[in-house]
């Protein structure tokens, strides 16, 4: 039986957590949060107060209840503050759009191959001719050709002209909700800007210490690069150190992730932990008295917020070290410390100060994966003694991988999609590799002034990390490695958690009911999945996708699809993965047989391709015949020609007139057109009365049969 009494922060956390969920269920149309928290305040001392005079186990439990109600009110009230677009001068809510703005830059500026991207916190808004104040955040993007290493920083104050829009929600079908994960951070719009559209005004950091944060970090930044020659290791040394990801390796980011090593390139609790590391068994090592103590908890704390201060402030950073300060202050007050308590403690303050953290998946798999390692290491540690030194410590770090990946596994799944099958091997030995490095960078890093001294750390840094990115190209290398195509429901995720709660239940109180329940468990998941493949054998599908730049559709039977594609989204593997890879892995097929228009197809799957004199190709499936025009229409049939969706592609020159022949129930715009393209075939196929599809605008074209 679970005793509640030892963690109360857990419970106030907890009741947070409840308060901000409430809120995204029921909206946003109920406008009484503050009242409602007065409310539970004022019951919760009247039940004190009385309390105080009639003393007993039940009122005692009630007043807890009305105490943990407060936070749920809190949690709500919280949450309706921090959504920004409930301020009556967001951009969102203006009633005419912007010709003008001005903002300030307060992020960091992301610099990617072709582009840099940032965002502006908006200041004022040109509206009819008038400047009135304004609020809310834009994603802008520039284009990057230049030699200069950045267009903006952090505290430019720019006048920008057009007006932003609002980001767009998924166009494909399971697609990553990118607007969704924006809006979690505040950003509502976005704009893409050329260099004529913004002018410099000025630089006016709205935070110093973030603006000294970034110089700091892009100090350190270029000592990495100026001392690791190689830019491979140098992408990992900056990502390890300082959590800067912009010249990360796709190559090498894919291996990381495909052998459950990400962890160790994103700063976070580890980083934090090894650091902190050092210093508790310096701490145990001596006697020190209060005074001593205190003194000593200063500077652990210092170090602490200083490498949260270096890293930028991320939330998993900013949770460890806010863990870490807490044990610290224990530690000098002589007090115990519950790491529940501590954690639970850490995540509240956190989300008191944004309570969207709460979405985010890394703060999400941050907090499972250090709960894992308290609440189920040990158990995993205690099954096998080994005498050796070094193999309990081999032995030590596998149970750590293990408690570590089981407790992230079904969100990892829900997420990604994908197992890593050789986690525990690659832990094994990239987390002490890693830990090596991060030590000999930072050290390197402070003595980088010291010539002969600065090469023989960074030598080593530079020797560790290509140990590291070897290893892990050498697992990704291993037959099945990964496995890839894994779909669950958020409801049977939690059902994931339920079995394992269960069975680490079951272990500890040696009750079979725990068991029981958990065998349950798994065999309604069991028919959950029966049934879902049952409907996959017998399914049909036809869509048509919206790629930037590209054209893509698929036909799929069963579990098996043909994607018609052109040859620009072979080249362009992420362009797939993010906009169409989790909707066939979705409806279970997790190999489609690509085929690039204009070629034959290599397979018998029921798809008859052929190419016309014109060099346009028509596509017959299941009865459905599609008409792929990327070139000008030579053919004219003598009669009427049924044709279920004509697509226009690549801005194909022609008139709309010449598709008078053909009966269609959609002539389809795909997103290799160029917008001027898409907005004057859309005007003209309006005339002549022609349905019209524009996969841009209105999302991928999908039809069941």
């Amino acid at each position: 039986m679970l005793q509640w009494a030892p963690y109360p922060f857990l419970r106030i956390a907890l009741s947070f957590i409840a308060g901000i969920l409430l809120y995204v269920s029921i909206g946003e149309d109920f406008r009484y949060g503050p009242e409602v928290f007065t409310f539970f305040v004022f019951l919760f001392f009247s039940l004190y107060l009385y309390v105080r005079k009639n003393r007993s186990a039940e009122t005692n439990a009630w007043v807890g209840i009305a105490g943990l109600f407060c936070f749920v009110a809190a949690g709500f009230w919280v949450t309706d503050l921090r959504t920004p677009h409930l301020q009556p001068e967001h951009l969102a809510n203006l009633t005419n759009k912007p010709t003008n703005y001005i903002g300030t830059v307060n992020d960091y500026v992301i610099q990617k191959p072709g582009y840099q991207r940032t965002v502006l916190d908006v200041e004022q808004v040109l509206v009819n001719g008038k400047w009135q104040p304004a609020t809310g955040l834009v994603q802008v993007t520039v284009p990057h050709d230049t030699p200069e290493d950045y267009t903006f920083t952090y505290g430019d104050k720019l006048l920008v002209k057009g007006s932003p829009v609002l980001v767009p929600g998924p166009l494909n079908p399971e697609q990553f909700n990118y607007k969704a994960y924006l809006q979690q951070k505040g950003v509502y719009h976005r704009q893409n800007l050329q260099a004529h559209q913004f002018t410099h005004l000025g630089n006016e950091p709205p935070n110093y210490l973030q603006f000294v944060s970034i110089k700091l970090r892009r100090y350190l930044e270029n000592v990495i690069k100026e001392h690791v020659p190689d830019k491979r290791e140098a992408g990992i040394a900056t990502a390890l150190i300082l959590g800067v990801k912009d010249d990360l390796d796709n190559a090498i980011r894919d291996s990381y992730a495909a052998t459950g090593t990400m962890h160790v390139l994103a700063v976070s609790g580890m980083h934090v932990g090894l650091i902190f590391g050092v210093f508790l068994l310096l701490f145990k090592s001596i006697n020190l008295n209060y005074s001593q103590r205190l003194l000593y908890a200063l500077l652990v704390l210092g170090l602490l917020w200083l490498y949260a201060f270096v890293t930028g402030w991320s939330p998993s950073v900013l949770r460890a070290v806010l863990m870490f300060s807490l044990i610290t202050i224990a530690m000098v007050l002589s007090r115990r410390h519950n790491i529940y308590n501590t954690l639970a403690a850490a995540a509240f303050l956190l989300l008191f100060y944004d309570p969207y953290l709460l979405f985010d998946v890394g703060f999400q798999l941050s907090f499972l994966a250090v709960f894992g390692i308290v609440a189920l290491q040990p158990g995993i540690y205690s099954l096998l003694i080994v005498n050796s030194w070094l193999l309990d410590k081999v032995w030590e770090l596998f149970s750590i991988a293990v408690a570590a990946q089981l407790i992230t596994l079904p969100l990892g799944i829900y997420y990604f999609h994908q197992f890593p099958v050789y986690f525990w091997l690659a832990n094994i030995v990239v987390v002490p590799v890693s830990t090596l490095a991060l030590y000999s960078g930072m050290a390197a890093l402070v003595f980088h002034w010291v010539p002969l001294l600065a090469d023989a750390l960074f030598a080593l840094h530079f020797g560790l990390i290509w140990v590291m990115n070897e290893f892990n190209l050498l697992l990704t290398n291993l037959p099945h490695a990964l496995i890839n195509g894994l779909d669950i429901t958020a409801l049977q995720s939690w059902l994931l958690y339920a079995v394992l709660a269960l069975i680490f239940l079951f272990l500890l109180q040696k009750q079979l009911r725990y068991l029981t329940f958990a065998v349950l468990i798994v065999g309604v998941l069991a028919v959950q999945q029966i049934l879902e493949e049952s409907e996959q054998q017998n399914q049909k599908l036809l869509a048509i996708y919206s790629l930037r730049g590209s054209t893509a559709l698929s036909f799929l039977q069963n579990r098996e699809a043909i994607l018609v594609t052109d040859s620009t989204l072979l080249q362009d593997r992420q362009n797939y993965t993010f906009n169409i890879q989790a909707h066939l892995w979705d409806l279970g097929v997790t190999a489609p047989v690509f085929k690039v228009v204009g070629e034959s197809l290599k397979t018998k799957a029921g798809v008859f391709s052929q190419t016309l004199p014109d060099g346009n190709e028509l596509l017959v499936w299941q009865g459905r015949k599609l008409l792929l025009v990327s070139k000008p229409l030579k053919i004219q049939p003598v009669t009427t020609i049924d044709l279920d969706y004509v697509i226009l592609t690549k801005n194909a020159r022609i008139k709309p007139e010449m598709l008078k022949p053909f009966k269609v129930k959609a002539v389809v715009l795909d997103g290799s057109n160029k917008l001027w393209y898409i907005s004057r075939m859309r005007s003209e196929l309006a005339k002549y009365k022609l349905p019209v599809h524009d996969v841009t605008t209105a999302g991928a074209l999908v039809q069941k049969l």
